[in-house]
């Protein structure tokens, strides 16, 4: 007979209704258990007083009055980003960081007293700060950057081969480590943005402590120089306006990482051809840099932080020097050995891995006591000889631009001692360069897989080009060369070497051009530099053949060769709308032909007021007076469509839009801007068609008055040529032919 099986006793539960409720594990302490002690919550283990289920129809979903620790989930942007969230509202720590829409997913954890739609719709009403609302933007009918963040469609141009381009949340995630990616390997390496450290960046961007305005500066610039997805060059400019704006709504405040985002925006629009945007924003950029005292060291940081504030400064200077060339009156930096209080940038391993090492000041040491260079220390990079190298040739542009708007006999007589100081000063320069930086076949090829090779060839590359800014002042016929009646004073033997100088220094840039292409791998992402000066060599190189000049020693198919090497290196090297016309002149200038130039007399001599002429000078011819004004053999200004009115101009110079000699009818008046041409077709009309004399010319200022009135000319804009930045325009097909350093060729 088998034994029935005693009944169990009924299970008690050991769980208190809090815990259960919260799904935790629960010690079953009588009293109150461990949980409810240590958060403060009430404990019960009576199954009566469960707690009260609340059911929210609106939404669906149910919630619990159960106080809890931890009040919400994670909103979406940081959910979807696997990034912690703060769990705030109106919006969480990373999404205000970043501007972006803080939305938080209903669901059974969420206490359902209080609509979220309500308090977002309270945090808008009561929120003006909000960076991206298209109220505050700089162009209002430009979809806010948030609502392309949740998905909405961002169309391209008509004619664009991607229709549009979704950007949500995780798409967007996902565009801007590519960017990352893309910004480190191909563009970091260009001595401009150098001043970023990946792992600093990398981690705060993880953190949601990002800049906004850096990180869309970082994607624009990044889609101009690379391709980082279909779309992504229209959205980069996109970004980059979205930066601008954002940088320039709050500049009161200037910040190190606002004064990033801006010296990546000016550079930005330097390479989209928006000139005098880029003049006003790189002034607003060095103003930053006095607030935040970032010429000057700031030994109370990490070496990380203080690396990146040298860096970003010599940013600014090289910068500068790319808009001045050599025009003090336009430089914001003119004499850096004297207000720029810190040292040289070290090399990208010191850098990347934080190892402190003190460099060396702009200037460099004196030789020693036996006359030889000092060695260059281990921790000085390219990216410090870099900035030297534009120092030196900031002071060859500043001391020619001198002698050519004041050329006097006594200038003329010191011009032998201080071209032989400055070249002194290119020759220490290349001196103290160890073996493995100086310029040779297997240097090249050892960096030819290295992010580091475009800062290597550019370092050479300006070496070269210093002595051609140097010497070109003798190349009689080009824009940046001394009066051909200045020259025949000189002596013959000084201006041949000198001419000698330049054209081998030429020839050496165009070989350096073509031994880079030998390598038969990509060129890496460069600068504007690198296809100005090919452009410049291939000019230079023609300009001397074709005026028969014996000091180049060249061949017509040489020097026909080398202008192909040359307009190789321009088309493959750097994109944006600059670049986009110089491998068009440069077709031009080749599918000219090289024809010999008839040669044109000479110029009779300045007098001399019976001056003794300096030993270098030969005597001079009997002199003929010339009006007073010394011209070069051909007006620069004859070739710049935007200085046609009123005379010629000097280089560089800017003329007010609608200034004197002109007649402007007051409707037809309009601010100059970025490639915006100026309404002049009345200028010479009356509104009924009859012509306008000179007795009834109607003021800029108004409509009433002709005579004087002081609010004449109050409404003109700048021109802002292509001079101003170094450049030099000549008109081909209707556009316009970018030229750094005043290389442009009269021929």
């Amino acid at each position: 007979m088998s034994a029935s099986p005693r009944p169990l006793p009924p299970r008690t539960s050991h769980t208190c209704v809090t815990c259960r409720a919260r799904k935790v594990r629960c010690d079953g302490r009588k009293g109150i258990c461990t949980n409810c002690e240590r958060l403060g919550f009430a404990c019960s283990y009576d199954e009566n007083v469960a707690i009260e289920v609340v059911d929210v129809s609106a939404s669906g979903t149910t919630s619990i009055s159960v106080p809890r620790r931890r009040v919400r989930q994670a909103c979406l942007s940081c959910h979807a980003k696997k990034a912690r969230c703060s769990g705030q509202t109106p919006k969480c720590d990373r999404c205000r960081v970043q501007g972006l829409e803080c939305v938080y997913r209903p669901g059974k954890r969420s206490i359902g007293s209080t609509s979220f739609a309500e308090g977002a719709s309270q945090d808008h009403n009561n929120n003006n700060t909000n960076l991206t609302s298209p109220a505050t933007t700089p162009d209002a009918n430009r979809a806010s950057f948030d609502r392309q963040m949740r998905g909405q469609s961002m169309g391209s141009p008509a004619g664009s081969a991607a229709a549009e381009m979704l950007c949500p949340d995780e798409s967007f995630d996902a565009l801007a480590l590519r960017a990352f990616d893309k910004f480190f390997r191909h563009v970091h390496h260009i001595p401009m943005f150098s001043f970023l450290h990946r792992a600093s960046l990398m981690e705060r961007y993880h953190a949601g402590l990002l800049d906004r305005p850096l990180l869309l500066a970082l994607i624009g610039i990044t889609a101009l120089f690379t391709d980082i997805g279909p779309g992504t060059k229209e959205f980069g400019a996109r970004c980059i306006e979205e930066s601008a704006g954002l940088v320039m709504r709050d500049f009161e405040k200037p910040s190190v990482l606002r004064l990033q985002a801006l010296v990546i925006i000016t550079k930005h629009r330097i390479l989209s051809r928006r000139f005098s945007s880029a003049f006003m924003l790189h002034a607003t950029a060095c103003r930053f840099a006095a607030a935040l005292r970032l010429n000057h060291e700031n030994p109370a940081i990490c070496f990380l932080a203080q690396e990146s504030r040298r860096r970003l400064m010599w940013s600014l200077y090289m910068l500068d020097t790319s808009i001045s060339s050599g025009q003090v009156d336009f430089a914001l930096w003119p004499s850096p050995e004297n207000q720029v209080h810190v040292q040289l940038p070290c090399n990208e391993r010191n850098f990347e891995f934080d190892l402190p090492e003190p460099t060396e000041p702009l200037k460099p040491p004196d030789p020693g006591p036996d006359g030889l260079q000092r060695t260059l220390p281990d921790v000085v990079g390219f990216l410090a000889l870099h900035v030297r190298i534009q120092w030196i040739r900031s002071k060859i542009q500043q001391y020619t631009t001198s002698i050519l708007a004041n050329t006097t006999m006594e200038s003329l007589s010191q011009l032998p001692q201080r071209s032989a100081e400055l070249a002194a000063e290119l020759e220490a320069f290349e001196a103290r360069l160890p073996l493995s930086f100086r310029w040779s076949e297997a240097n090249l090829r050892l960096r030819a897989y290295s992010p580091r090779l475009g800062i290597f060839i550019m370092t050479h590359v300006w070496w070269q080009q210093c002595h051609c800014d140097l010497y070109r002042l003798w190349i009689t016929g080009t824009k940046e060369a001394l009066p051909a009646s200045f020259v025949t004073q000189m002596s013959p033997d000084f201006v041949s070497h000198c001419r000698r100088q330049c054209y081998d220094h030429a020839r050496t840039m165009a070989d350096m051009f073509a031994q880079l292409l030998a390598l038969g791998n990509e060129i890496p992402v460069m600068d504007l530099d690198l296809p100005v000066c090919a452009y410049g060599t291939a000019r230079l190189l023609y300009h001397g053949f074709k005026n028969g000049a014996t000091e180049m020693s060249m061949t017509r198919e040489s020097v026909e060769e080398l202008a192909r090497v040359c307009l190789r290196i321009v088309r493959q090297s750097t994109a944006g709308p600059a670049a986009a016309s110089i491998p068009v002149d440069l077709e031009k200038l080749i599918a000219d032909g090289l024809t010999l130039n008839t040669p044109k007399p000479p110029l009779p001599p300045v007098p001399v007021s019976g001056a003794m002429l300096p030993p270098l000078m030969a005597p001079a011819p009997t002199p003929t007076s010339q009006g007073g004004a010394i011209h070069s053999v051909e007006s620069p200004s004859s070739h710049l469509p935007h200085l046609t009115a009123g005379g010629p101009l000097p280089a560089g110079s800017i003329r007010p839009v609608g200034g004197h000699g002109h007649n402007h009818n007051v409707t037809n008046l309009q601010h100059r801007r970025d490639s915006t041409p100026i309404n002049n077709n009345n200028n010479n009309n009356h509104n009924d068609g009859t012509p306008m004399d000179g007795s009834a010319a109607v003021s800029v200022a108004t409509h009433v008055t002709s005579g004087s009135n002081a609010f004449e000319g109050a409404l003109d804009g700048l021109d802002f040529g292509l001079d101003l930045f170094g450049m030099d325009s000549m008109p081909y097909s209707g556009d316009m032919m970018p030229v750094y350093g005043g290389m442009e060729m009269q021929m």
